[in-house]
This record gives structure tokens, C-alpha cells and sequence, in this order.
């Protein structure tokens, strides 16, 4: 293409299923709706840094791209662009725009460039992900947000089921709404010091989750927002904590709560439809609160629910999987022998011990 073009218009190269290669100059600012639409042997396309908009199907039902570099100059793609490109496996984003989409699920990452893109990589010019950006990602496993990110949206990653683990970036102060719900293959995650606000929930049906830490500079978690993270195994509670909400860790039975808040506000207790812990969390887990607070805790509605309350942190608490020496002796927490461990804290051979 000729360097004096600025355009590539609508359906220009419609159905060009020969078409293997083809060079954009970098004078070109927009490629039209279906501009490439159906070019079945296109192998890689590069997109100059000019390119402001991409219209709707411009590359949809190019099998044969495997990787596409998006970059910041972009301000607009749409719907469909990247559609039917099934090989299409890796994707960078340049472009603040793509990443800043607004209230409306027709505009996530999906659909742009489908649901089987495994890997994204973001590029340091994106300061927001939006709403609901990578909203429907199913394929999506792996993710690299740059530092230079500072807001991501609600819904943004909701339902990327093979996420496996996430870095979110020093610079994000507060987990959106509904940010993680859904994303049951994310089995680690790491919050910034920087966050202060967990919102209503953002990882709701985490459920392949086993711990998390809450950085100590949070002051309140949402509604929901920890329910049904249902292989959680322990949970640490800052005393930057000012508030907890409804259900926010209901639907996960988890056997060790350490609470470092010291002067403990009100939860909703086991009686509550809205309750914060699971009926088995306040029957069976062991609440560790600060030493010298306990009373606070048994006199505090919600917190006084929990059947057993001891004070201190439990450093010297060992996990095992299994006890087998005929020599152990083995007690739960109100001095009844047990003829093997249970699941939760035990006390073993004289030492607390949690059984996962």
C-alpha cells in the first residue's frame, strides 16, 4: 500500500483468500469495517502506531493470524474485529483505550478478539483497565499488568475461569466490584500495600484460592466479597479494618480466622441470612484475636459467635496432612481425646496443630 494512503476503507480487501501478506504504511489512521474480512491465509498483519480506529470485522475469519500487536495510538476497535481468528493465541496492548472500556459488556476484550486468546500482555502506556474489559476471557490463563496501571474496573476480569494467578500493580488503590467474580481457577493473588478498599464481590467464586493476604493499610471488605472461596484454609484480618460486610467470607468453611483488629466492631452473626462466616466457620474455626482482647471479642456482636476464641497469634501452630505414629496423642480443643486428627486445630503430642 502506497505511503501517501491514510485510509484502508470499508471491505477493501473483502475476502482476499489468497492474500498472505500485507504492508500498512504508517500514514494510514483508519482501517475500515471488513477490510480484511475473510482473508483465510493472512499470517501476521502489522498495525503501524497511527492506526486510530478498527472497525467492526476489519480482521474477522483470519484463521491463519496467531498474534497481533495493538498499539497506543489506537483509540477504537470493534465489535468482531479480531472474530473467527482462531488461532489467534497472543495478544499486546498498547492502547489505553482498548484497556478503558466503559459500562457496556458488548465492549470487553472478547469481543474484540474472541474468547480463546490465552495470553494478553498489557503495554506500559495503559493507565486503566475499564469495566468489564476482559469480561467472558475463558481461555485466558495468563496476564501481565504493567505498574503503570492505577484503576481496574469492575467485572474486569469476571469469569476468566483458567486465570491461574495475578500480580495486581503497586499503584492500584482499591479492588473493584465484581473484579475477580467467577475466576475459580485463580489459585493465587497478590495485593499491593497500596489498597485500601476491597469492594463487594471481587472475589466471589474464587474457589481455587487456598490463602490470601490483606494488606494492612485495607480499612473495609464488601459484601460478598470472599463468598464462596471455598478452599480457603486461613484468613489474616488487619486492624486497619474498620468494616466487614454481609456474606463477605460466607460459603467457605475456613478452620483458622486470625483477627488483628483490636478493638473489634459488629459482624453479622450465625443468625443472619447475611451472616459474614459460614455456620461451620463460627462453630468449628478457632478466632485468634490480640492478647488482652478477648472480652472485647465475646461481648462484640458477630465475633462473640465464634465457639472458640483464643488470644494470640498462632505462630507456633504446625500444618500437617497426616498423623500416623501410635505413640501421638491427640486431643481437640476441649480436651477430648480423638483416636485421629480432625480436620481444623488439633492439640498433638501438646502442640496446636491445624489439619488441612
Amino acid at each position: 500500500i502506497p505511503n501517501n494512503v491514510t485510509g484502508i476503507s470499508k471491505y477493501a480487501f473483502y475476502g482476499c483468500s489468497k492474500l498472505t501478506s500485507i504492508e500498512i504504511p504508517n500514514g494510514v489512521m483508519n482501517i475500515g469495517e471488513y477490510a480484511f474480512y475473510g482473508c483465510s491465509k493472512l499470517t501476521t498483519i502489522e498495525i503501524p502506531n497511527g492506526v486510530m480506529n478498527i472497525g467492526e470485522y476489519a480482521f474477522y475469519g483470519c484463521p491463519m493470524l496467531t498474534f497481533v500487536i495493538i498499539p497506543n495510538s489506537v483509540k477504537s476497535i470493534g465489535s468482531d474485529a479480531f472474530g473467527l481468528c482462531f488461532n489467534l493465541t497472543n495478544v499486546t496492548l498498547n492502547s489505553n483505550a482498548i484497556a478503558s472500556n466503559s459500562y457496556n459488556t458488548t465492549s470487553s476484550i472478547a469481543s474484540f478478539f474472541g474468547k480463546q486468546v490465552k495470553v494478553y500482555k498489557i503495554g506500559e502506556e495503559v493507565t486503566r483497565i475499564g469495566y468489564y474489559a476482559f469480561s467472558g476471557c475463558t481461555g485466558l490463563t495468563s496476564i501481565e499488568i504493567p505498574n503503570s496501571v492505577m484503576n481496574i474496573g469492575e467485572y474486569a476480569f469476571y469469569g476468566c475461569s483458567k486465570l491461574t494467578s495475578i500480580t495486581i500493580p503497586n499503584n492500584v488503590t482499591w479492588i473493584d466490584n465484581y473484579t475477580f467474580f467467577g475466576c475459580s481457577g485463580l489459585t493465587s493473588i497478590t495485593i499491593p500495600n497500596n489498597v485500601t478498599w476491597i469492594g463487594r464481590n471481587a472475589f466471589q467464586d474464587c474457589s481455587g484460592i487456598t490463602s490470601i493476604e490483606i494488606p494492612n493499610n485495607v480499612t473495609s471488605i464488601g459484601d460478598d466479597a470472599f463468598r464462596n472461596c471455598s478452599s480457603l484454609t486461613s484468613i489474616e484480618i488487619p486492624n486497619s479494618i474498620t468494616s466487614i460486610g454481609r456474606g463477605a467470607f460466607d460459603g467457605a468453611d475456613i478452620p483458622t480466622i486470625i483477627s488483628l483488629i483490636e478493638n473489634p466492631f459488629s459482624i453479622n452473626g450465625k443468625t443472619s441470612s447475611d451472616r459474614t462466616f459460614t455456620l461451620n466457620t463460627f462453630n468449628n474455626a478457632t478466632l485468634y484475636v490480640p492478647i488482652g482482647t478477648i472480652d472485647r471479642y465475646k461481648a462484640s456482636v458477630g465475633w462473640r459467635d465464634f465457639v472458640f476464641i483464643e488470644e494470640g497469634n498462632p505462630t507456633d501452630i504446625n500444618a500437617v496432612e497426616k498423623t500416623t505414629n501410635n505413640n501421638t496423642t491427640i486431643y481437640d480443643l476441649n480436651g477430648i481425646r480423638q483416636h485421629e486428627p480432625k480436620k481444623g486445630v488439633n492439640i498433638i503430642n501438646g502442640k496446636k496443630v491445624v489439619v488441612k
